[in-house]
Formats: structure tokens, sequence, C-alpha cells
């Protein structure tokens, strides 16, 4: 294998710009770092911030690919709408992913992608960070060593300070010393036909997906859901009824209407037959209360935000061919769903969806 990995950045807005670019620079193991941008202005506004060579600035993958044939993976940090098309175009010039999440608006294109990837013997690693934390990690070990038994019911919930995103207001929502080069424009987050949704889609990803990360071999089944848009345009408080395929339950709520100053909550609480666990991806708190006694607990602290680290592990696939730790198949996929089916079932006012019906 390759010494060092060459990635190219696909969307070069605020994350991209203010997490995967710095982490690729600071990564010993990475050489050639190729921004791909389909406004060319912005793709240059990055290169000239962090020293890449404007020659690696290109409109679409595959002019990329074309003139570095050498490049290994792709960093997938468009806008929502865009994930599906930029994903394809990628694992068509033969890379491995790296997607932000969510990883498609639609179930159809999430299952399209995981099946292209498949059939290219190609990795997709979703771009989630709160997995990483080491209480989350701690977690996740005990649930696979079937500390709490058969998982039996799922309480998640998350707020955050979103609304002004979700109204169209990025520069209330703007860091203190500015945006590390391009920001948000008003559509990226309120504007349904680009950002596909609200809370659900820009918080809740990140909380069903690591429900599903921590609970191996469940799916959604049947989703009833009710959604509040407040003054937007796009959902902001979200509740959540599923029935999995294992037979358990779950709950999945989150509000976006927190004020600045609120650090919040991403918590998945977990009740298996033999006891339960819980965990907060902002907060680093841990418990863990089963049946026969046993107790742990981790107060809430500040566990640091993981940015970093899903470029540091997706180095490892391309180098290492290290399996990633939260696959397009689970974390993507199943997420995909999850949010669909509440989408349509909160349109019916509530009627229960069946992930099936996603595929009719």
């Amino acid at each position: 294998m390759a010494d060092k990995a060459s990635i190219a950045v696909v969307g070069t807005g605020w994350w991209a710009t203010t997490a995967h670019i710095p982490a690729l620079i600071e990564h010993p193991r990475v050489g050639k770092i190729i921004l791909v941008d389909q406004n060319p202005e912005a793709a240059r506004a990055a290169a000239v911030k962090y020293e890449i060579p404007l020659a690696h600035c290109y409109t679409t993958i595959s002019e990329a690919k074309a003139a570095h044939p050498d490049l290994q993976g792709a960093i997938i940090a468009t806008t929502h709408h865009a994930h599906y098309p930029a994903a394809k175009e990628a694992l068509d010039a033969g890379l491995h992913l790296l997607l932000e999440k969510p990883m498609t608006i639609y179930a159809r294109e999430a299952k399209a992608l995981v099946d292209l990837a498949a059939a290219r013997d190609l990795k997709i690693l979703m771009g989630y960070t709160f997995p990483y934390l080491p209480t989350v990690a701690q977690a996740k070990h005990y649930i696979d060593d079937g500390l709490i038994g058969e998982i039996e019911y799922v309480a998640c919930s998350m707020s955050s300070v979103t609304y002004d995103l979700l109204l169209g207001h990025p520069e209330r929502f703007e860091p203190a010393g500015g945006y590390a080069v391009t920001g948000p424009t008003r559509e990226t987050y309120s504007e349904p036909r680009v950002a596909g949704g609200g809370q659900g889609v820009l918080q809740i990803t990140h909380l069903a997906a690591m429900m599903f990360h921590l609970s191996p071999g469940m799916r959604a089944e049947t989703v009833t859901a009710f959604m509040n848009n407040l003054k937007a345009k796009v959902d902001v408080i979200d509740a959540m009824a599923v029935k999995m395929n294992t037979g358990a339950l779950a709950t999945v709520g989150s509000s976006g209407n927190l004020r600045p100053g609120d650090p919040g909550s991403v918590e998945v609480h977990l009740h298996g037959n033999r006891g339960r666990i819980l965990v907060d991806g902002f907060t680093g708190e841990f418990f863990m209360h089963l049946h026969d006694g046993r107790q742990e607990h981790v107060p809430r602290h500040s566990p640091g935000y993981p940015a970093a680290t899903p470029v540091d592990k997706f180095v490892s696939i391309l180098l290492d061919g290290a399996i990633p730790l939260f696959p397009g198949a689970v974390d993507g996929l199943f997420t995909v769903e999850l949010l669909e089916a509440a989408a349509r079932s909160a349109a019916l006012n509530g009627m229960p969806v069946q992930i099936a019906d996603l595929y009719a």
C-alpha cells in the first residue's frame, strides 16, 4: 500500500474548512489533498487559506481523478441534497468514502450507495463523531459483551442550538472568530430542497446513528412521528416512536431551540433485560445499572469534540485496510430509513409508516 494517502475533499464549505481540511493537513500520513467544489471560488478560497496548490482545485470528482489517478478516497462534505450524486460519482471513480451525515436524504439513495460500494469492494465510513468518545466506546464494549442483555427499549433525546440555522440566519450562528473560510448560506439548513429537512437530518442523524451503533442488529421497522417547524420551513422539534425489527421499542426526540451557552444533550438510554446504560455525547456522562446491582458512573464533564477523528480513521482505512467503525450499511442507511419514515409520518399527521414502504 502507499505510504501516504491521497484524498479529495468534495465540498469546501463550513465543515470541510473547519474540521476536515485542517485534520488532513495535520495528519502525518496524508500526502496529496485535492479540493472539489462546483463553486470554483469556494475551492480557491480554501486552497489559499490552507496553502494547497490552486492546481489541486477542480469542479468535479471525475476531473480530479483523471488528473490524479493516485487518488484513493474522497470526503463528501457537500450540502445534504448533493450527498448522493457526489458519493455516487466518487464510488464510480473507485474511491473509498468518508461521507458526512446524513448519508443521503432518501433511503433508496442510501441503499444504492451501499450496494454500489459493495459491488466495487469499496468502503464507506460515516462521518459521525460522538461514538469515538471514551464513554460511548465503553458503553459499546459492555453492550457487545452482553452486560445489559437483550435490548428492549431505547430512549433517545437530543437538544441543541440550531434554530437560527434552521431559520436561515447563519450569521447569528457564526463563531466569535468567524467561519474558517466559507460559512453556510441562508439556504444550507433552512430550505427543504437543499437541506432535505431540519433538526432531523441535521441533528437526530447523530442521535439515531449512535443508537444503531450501540444496538447490534437493530433496524427500524415501523415509525410514527410528529414535527413542529415553529417559524421555520423545516422541522425544529421532533418526536418519534419506533418499532424495531428485533421487537424493541424506541422513542427518539429532539429540539433545536436552545439558546447560545446551553450545552444541550445527545443522550441514548438503552434498557436491556439485564440492566441499562445511558451515554451522552455532549456531556460525556456514562451511567450503567445492572439488575444484579452492579453500577458504574462517569459524571458530566467536558469530553471535547473529536472533530478530527473521522479523518484519522479514514486514513487507516485507505492505508491499512481498516474496517469502518461506522459503516454506511448500518450507521448510514438505517439512520436515513428512520428519518425518511419519520418525515413521511409527520406529513400524514402521525400515521405509522413502514420502512418497507420506502422501497415500494
